[in-house]
C-alpha cells in the first residue's frame, strides 16, 4: 500500500498553487490601531463628542509634553484610533455622527495655509479690537504718515497672534536647539501669514475700490481720495490683522 500510495504521489501534478484562503468579509477588518480596552478620547483628556480642533490641540500637546518613547506610542495610537474610527464610520455611512473635519481629515486641503477658523475668547477680541481702534486714532492723529502707527499695530497683533498658536503649534519636548528653532519658526510663519496676508487682501480690496467704482461710474466717496486714500486702505488692511488675530489660526 505505501508504495502504490507513493507512485500515485509521484505521478500527480507539480506547480499547482496553494489554495487560496478565504477573503474576510468588508467591515470586519479593525480599522483602529488602540489596545482593547483602552479609551482613546481617556488618553487625550478630551470628551467623545470634541471636534477636530480639539482633538488635535491636546494630541500636540500630549506629544509635547510626553515623557518617553512608549508614551508618545500610546499618544499616537490614540489620536489614529479617533480618525480611523471617524473615517470607518464615514465608510459605513454614519458619518453624521462626527464632526464634519473629522470626518474628511484623510483628505489632504486644497489650500494648505489657507486660515481657518478659530474664534478667541471673549476678551482676546476686545483687546484685538482696542489694538485696532487705538492704532488707527493715532493714525488719524499723526502728523507724518499714517503707516507708522499702523505698522506698531499690526506689530503687537503680529504678537498676540504668536502667542495664541502657541497651544495649537507647542515645542517639542526636546532639547534638540534645531527642532526648537524649526517648531518657532514655523510658529511664527503661520502668524505673520495669518495677520500679514489678510492686512494684504483687505487692503487689496479697498485700494481697488476706486477703479471699480468709477469703471461702473459710480461716485467715489471721499475717504478714497486724495490724502484719505492711503489712510482707508491702511485702516482696512490693519482691520484684517485684527480679524486674523481674533477668528483665524
Amino acid at each position: 500500500p505505501h508504495a502504490a500510495a507513493a507512485r500515485a504521489h509521484a505521478r500527480a501534478p507539480r506547480g499547482l498553487a496553494p489554495r487560496p484562503r478565504p477573503l474576510s468579509r468588508p467591515g470586519r477588518r479593525h480599522l483602529t490601531t488602540a489596545k482593547a480596552g483602552e479609551d482613546p478620547y481617556g488618553v487625550l483628556g478630551i470628551s467623545p463628542g470634541a471636534d477636530s480642533e480639539a482633538i488635535n490641540r491636546a494630541y500636540k500637546a500630549k506629544m509635547a509634553t510626553a515623557a518617553g518613547d512608549e508614551e508618545k506610542k500610546v499618544i499616537e495610537s490614540a489620536h489614529t484610533t479617533i480618525m480611523m474610527s471617524s473615517l470607518s464610520a464615514r465608510l459605513q455611512g454614519g458619518a453624521s455622527s462626527v464632526s464634519k473635519d473629522i470626518r474628511y481629515a484623510d483628505r489632504a486641503p486644497m489650500f494648505r495655509w489657507r486660515p481657518r477658523k478659530h474664534v478667541a475668547e471673549q476678551k482676546d477680541v476686545l483687546i484685538n479690537g482696542g489694538i485696532w481702534a487705538f492704532a488707527i486714532w493715532w493714525a488719524n492723529k499723526s502728523t507724518y504718515s499714517p503707516w507708522q502707527p499702523l505698522m506698531m499695530g499690526f506689530g503687537v497683533l503680529f504678537i498676540r497672534m504668536n502667542l495664541k498658536l502657541m497651544p495649537l503649534m507647542p515645542r517639542p519636548a526636546t532639547d534638540d536647539r534645531t527642532e526648537i528653532r524649526k517648531s518657532d519658526t514655523a510658529r511664527l510663519g503661520r502668524a505673520f501669514g495669518v495677520v500679514g496676508g489678510l492686512f494684504a487682501v483687505f487692503a487689496a480690496v479697498v485700494a481697488t475700490l476706486p477703479s471699480v467704482l468709477m469703471a461702473l461710474r459710480i461716485t467715489v466717496p471721499l475717504w478714497l481720495l486724495g490724502s484719505l486714500y492711503e489712510y482707508s486702505v491702511g485702516v482696512a488692511g490693519l482691520l484684517g490683522s485684527m480679524v486674523g488675530a481674533s477668528f483665524c489660526r
